[in-house]
């Protein structure tokens, strides 16, 4: 899902999305305690964030020599119009890193953060969190 908004609403969208992840991450039931963590199979909903230009925001993470536009939420600042993200690390069916949008299998998460203007930002776009519970598995040819 897509969503095509204006710069505050991207600030509004962001927070709610931040609330969502949180539900997924520390939200026990009285008997089932984190099942909807468990269900999902992780705390994090993988975005990346599209820019006027139309095109995915990019980021270098230097620490880790890797490129990526998969993003997790970490903050967002109403009255700023910012938002903290950490990086998420795209990685092929082979478990290596790759940046190609069509090559990515899986996502994983990394403590790299990065703060973003959302002035240049007009929308948003949610991926599935199946990318980030996938299991890279090689098995010999013979």
């Amino acid at each position: 899902m897509s969503v095509k908004i204006t710069n505050n609403s991207i600030c509004e969208a962001l927070v709610e999305l931040k609330l969502l992840q949180d539900i997924l991450a520390n939200t026990p039931t009285k008997y089932f305690g984190h099942l909807l963590s468990k269900i999902v199979g992780t705390d994090t909903i993988p975005f990346f964030l599209i820019t006027k230009k139309g095109t995915p925001l990019v980021f270098n993470n230097l620490d880790e020599c890797f490129e990526t536009s998969f993003l997790r939420i970490e903050s967002t600042s109403l009255e700023k119009c910012c938002t903290t993200i950490s990086l998420l690390r795209p990685l092929d069916i082979e478990g290596k890193l790759t940046n190609s949008f069509c090559d990515v299998f899986r996502l994983e998460k990394t403590s790299n953060c990065k703060v973003v203007d959302l002035s240049c930002i007009c929308a948003i776009q949610l991926l599935d969190t199946e990318l980030l519970t996938r299991k890279i598995i090689i098995e010999p040819k013979w």
